[in-house]
């Protein structure tokens, strides 16, 4: 999930996991038995290297060499390749549509920078429909904090390096704990990334957010 709350959760919320067709993917795909998988074209082949059979194939399949395609080992939905959405979004309205609100994007950072900006707005886009969604990849995973979300408690080592931004506009409110450079009621503008390359000081982290979206990396170790 995109972070830990600082109130106790009573189980864990149902994930639809949408695996996208960056550069390998470095950690370990999680699911569990009320989750859903959804490869987003070449998502197949990182499936495949995970030794994930997933739920639904997604995609105008233009990422997938002859000999990727799967042989009827899921449902698949075939994409026109003229359209306005990405293969990944087509994803994310599925599982949107089958009333999931948590998703995971796999193999989503890195590779090409149109896809990965995409990747990015996929995020807010999430947030507009009453959803959250972690982007994982390259070791780093990439989330959003919003004033509903309270104070967001998210797992550190010692010289991670974080990024916070503010992200479709500015954020106002802005307090960030447990970093080397520490914000109280701060104000991030979209337009000055006063929030790069910080560094976690302990074992956790929290960030809170009054008005406004906050974009967070983490991950890559500082030193």
């Amino acid at each position: 999930m995109a972070g830990e709350s600082s109130k106790e959760d009573v189980r864990r919320e149902p994930v639809c996991h949408v695996v996208c067709a960056g550069p390998g993917q470095q950690t370990r795909i999680d699911v569990q038995a009320e989750d859903f998988v959804i490869a987003a074209d070449g998502g197949f082949r990182t499936c495949k290297e995970a030794g994930i059979v997933p739920d639904l194939l997604i995609g105008d399949f233009d990422s997938l060499a002859q000999g990727d395609c799967p042989a009827d080992c899921c449902p698949c939905v075939r994409l026109p390749v003229e359209k306005d959405d990405t293969d990944t979004v087509a994803a994310l309205k599925e599982g949107l549509r089958r009333g999931f609100t948590c998703f995971e994007l796999h193999a989503a950072l890195g590779g090409d920078v149109g896809h990965e900006l995409a990747n990015l707005q996929a995020l807010l886009f999430l947030r507009e429909h009453g959803a959250r969604g972690t982007l994982h990849g390259q070791g780093q995973r990439v989330v959003t904090v919003a004033p509903q979300d309270g104070e967001v408690t998210f797992p550190a080592v010692p010289g991670m390096r974080v990024s916070v931004f503010a992200f479709g506009g500015d954020a106002h409110g802005v307090c960030e704990r447990g970093l080397k450079w520490e914000l109280e009621d701060a104000d991030l503008a979209q337009s000055f990334p006063l929030g790069v390359s910080n560094e976690a000081l302990g074992t956790r982290i929290q960030l809170r957010v009054g008005a406004g979206l906050l974009l967070v990396v983490l991950g890559q170790h500082a030193r």
